[in-house]
């Protein structure tokens, strides 16, 4: 397999898994872990994009 068919399949899995999770009621565990994990991912995404801003305007 490809890196391009590697990535297109993890793609697909993560957004099948995503919409699973968001068919759960509010109250379950795993979508209240789910959007905590989801939260973490964002904020370190956008740590890593202000620290690469600042390394590439100097």
């Amino acid at each position: 397999m490809t890196m391009k068919g590697w990535a297109v399949t993890m793609g697909l899995g993560a957004a099948a898994g995503a919409v699973g999770i968001m068919m759960l009621s509010k109250s379950n565990p795993a979508r209240k872990l789910a959007l905590k994990a989801a939260n973490k991912v964002e904020d370190a995404a956008w740590n890593i994009s202000d620290k690469l801003t600042q390394k590439f305007d100097m």
